[in-house]
């Protein structure tokens, strides 16, 4: 049994402990709130952007790589996880289904990994990692996210794989997140965009220009609201696992105090038995 001064001890330990998760949750809801309102701006243009694409896309009167249909003989996997830890399963939800779709593909596989716990995981397996960007930290630099999109379309581009999944968390609240797959190069149409294809349009200053113009800026959207969704996911995963923590902490000194309490009026107890045996062999 522990004794009074190790019980103490332990309570404040919790205490601390309780206060540091505390902080960081407040830290986390504060990040999950800037992060939601910057996605909530990004995903207006990133949907109109998207849509103008996809539906010029399907005049058929430019050609690009972009839209071309290949033999797939390497598929690329762009995975997204975070850069630090104490983020509940965050992280772990995402290797999962990366490993899901990995062994599942029977095309030679080839990884472009953003986030350091991604790369410290698959690091130590068998897959090829074309690149890795670990100290991105959850910040939405627009140039730095041109340079990685502008990486991941060169091996696209250079034939090194033959299209290109992204894995990512998309955020619904601060309770709802979920690993989503989606395909990122080739460029593929939605249905409705399809139903337009019998359209006529009238371009200018010519079609050509237009592409060269959107084509850039649409794949490098696409990685941009990928991330925002993911950091913003991976604070709101933060904040409720500090939470979590905070509220454990909690029971674990509540625990503690009442065992302190036992033990001290169990010491009282036996110091006053003590005194009323020694009063009665003094008589």
């Amino acid at each position: 049994m522990l004794t009074l001064r190790q019980i103490r001890r332990k309570i404040r330990s919790s205490q601390k402990t309780r206060q540091i998760t505390r902080t960081m949750q407040m830290v986390a809801a504060s990040r999950v709130k800037k992060a939601e309102g910057r996605l909530h701006q990004a995903r207006p243009y990133a949907k109109k952007l998207e849509e103008l694409l996809l539906r010029l896309s399907q005049t058929g009167q430019y050609p690009h790589p972009f839209f071309e249909t290949r033999e797939v003989k390497n598929t690329g996997l762009i995975i997204v996880t975070s850069d630090r830890g104490l983020c509940g399963s965050y992280n772990t939800n995402i290797i999962l289904k990366a490993e899901s779709f990995l062994k599942s593909t029977k095309i030679n596989a080839k990884l472009v990994l953003l986030g350091k716990k991604g790369f410290d995981y698959f690091k130590k397996r068998d897959w090829e990692i074309l690149d890795q960007v670990v100290d991105l930290g959850g910040k939405l630099a627009y140039k730095r996210i041109e340079e990685i999109t502008n990486q991941i379309t060169g091996f696209y581009l250079a034939g090194a794989v033959d299209e290109v999944y992204l894995l990512y968390t998309t955020f619904h609240s601060a309770l709802s997140y979920k690993p989503t797959l989606v395909k990122f190069l080739k460029v593929e149409a939605p249905e409705a965009a399809q139903e337009d294809k019998g359209l006529q349009y009238i371009f200018e200053p010519g079609i050509g220009g237009i592409f060269e113009k959107l084509l850039p800026r649409y794949v490098t959207t696409k990685i941009y609201i990928s991330l925002a969704e993911a950091f913003t996911s991976e604070n709101a995963s933060r904040m409720m696992a500090m939470k979590l923590a905070t509220d454990n902490a909690e029971e674990m000194i509540d625990r503690l105090t009442l065992m302190r309490n036992k033990a001290r009026q169990a010491a009282i107890t036996k110091e006053i038995t003590e005194i009323v045996t020694s009063a009665e062999a003094l008589k």
